[in-house]
């Protein structure tokens, strides 16, 4: 059996491009001949291309970009160097599909499509772009692990997608928010199977990610605080410095400020790829994010983790997803929602049953996964 996921597979965003990798190593585990068809649409190839100075639209923008060279330097663009190495490497079709037109036609050379994971119907993301919807004709869409980013959608949006959600077979969601407003839409006269499953990133185990560091990357022997910020917070902040005085260890920014960079604050790693960012994670002591994969990849490592909010003034509510992998992994402890919650930071508190959790969600969404496509 043939099966072609189409999902975000080229962005320059460590959990895009390592999700996409997982699902097409987890499908190949089970035994299905899988592969990703390669959409390149231009709202994630713009991602894998530095920022020019010349198609710049606004004075605000010119110094966005003046700013980030002065103190980034030329690490942005080692960094996408790295991404689009990664990427050449996953197990990617042919043709290469640039719109919606091509990509339907590549569609039919497979058995089954399975749109996910990621927040592929995210408004704020594709636009207009309904081709993870699978808005044309074949016999055999499923979903996996497929999210949509936000608490609500518009009643136009939702008119303009259950009609397209209702031809899938199973539509596994990645979030208890997202398996709700689904459920919504496509009303109780919905023929196939809804369910909740995990991250794709979550399907491997840490051993198989271990098998994709980078060895040359030099990091702290003893451990360290490992930063991930989507967006630097005065809770993400005021974590980072009390783990730091409370354990002496030194501190590791996968994803820095400009002002963790300006105020020496770590060793800063702007540069990293995927697989740097799968080498931060393995040495870990413990990781401070708002990032949803820098969540998962420290539920994945076994890694005390602390959680904070991003602004929504940043990208919309997308905080309940955070919310719901930490409740469903029975980790809500790890939520830090404001400042005074900093307090309960402790070092020394343990995950509880977080590996045989894990395990059972793994073994779980993997028999999902299986039953989709052999049914």
């Amino acid at each position: 059996m043939k099966v072609g996921v189409l999902t975000f597979h080229r962005a320059s965003n460590y959990g895009t491009a390592l999700q996409a990798f997982a699902t097409v190593e987890a499908l190949r585990g089970l035994g299905f001949d899988a592969e990703l068809i390669d959409y390149r649409p231009e709202y994630t190839e713009r991602t894998l291309r530095p920022r020019s100075l010349r198609k710049a639209r606004s004075p605000k923008e010119i110094a966005s970009i003046l700013a980030n060279r002065l103190v980034y330097g030329n690490q942005q663009n080692e960094k996408i160097h790295r991404f689009l190495s990664f990427i050449k490497e996953m197990p990617c079709g042919t043709p290469v599909c640039n719109t919606p037109k091509e990509l339907e036609k590549a569609v039919q050379d497979y058995d089954v499509i399975l749109s996910g994971s990621d927040q592929l119907w995210n408004l704020r993301i594709t636009g207009g772009d309904l081709a993870y919807c699978f808005p044309f004709d074949h016999p055999n869409k499923v979903s996996y692990g497929s999210s949509f980013g936000e608490r609500t959608i518009s009643q136009e949006r939702q008119e303009l997608i259950a009609p397209l959600l209702k031809q899938f077979r199973v539509l596994g969601l990645r979030e208890e928010t997202a398996l709700q407003m689904t459920r919504q839409m496509v009303g109780q006269d919905y023929a196939g199977k809804l369910c909740r499953v995990i991250d794709p990133t979550l399907l491997l185990e840490a051993g198989d990610w271990k098998k994709h560091l980078e060895p040359s990357v030099k990091l702290p022997k003893d451990g360290y605080i490992l930063t991930y910020y989507m967006i630097e917070t005065p809770i993400l902040r005021a974590v980072t410095e009390k783990l730091r005085k409370e354990t002496g260890l030194p501190v590791v920014n996968i994803k820095p400020s400009k002002r963790q960079i300006l105020c020496r604050e770590g060793t800063n790693m702007m540069w990293a790829g995927p697989r740097e960012f799968l080498s931060c994670y393995a040495g870990a002591k413990y990781v401070v994010t708002n990032s949803f994969h820098g969540t998962a990849f420290a539920i994945n490592f076994g890694v005390p983790m602390y959680v904070a909010p991003l602004p929504v003034s940043m990208a919309g509510e997308v905080n309940s997803r955070l919310v719901d992998v930490l409740d469903w992994y029975g980790i809500s402890d790890r939520w830090i929602e404001n400042e005074a919650a900093v307090q309960k930071v402790d070092p020394k508190a343990t995950l509880g049953d977080l590996n045989q959790i894990s395990s059972l969600r793994r073994e779980e969404s993997l028999q999902t996964l299986k039953d989709m496509l052999q049914g």
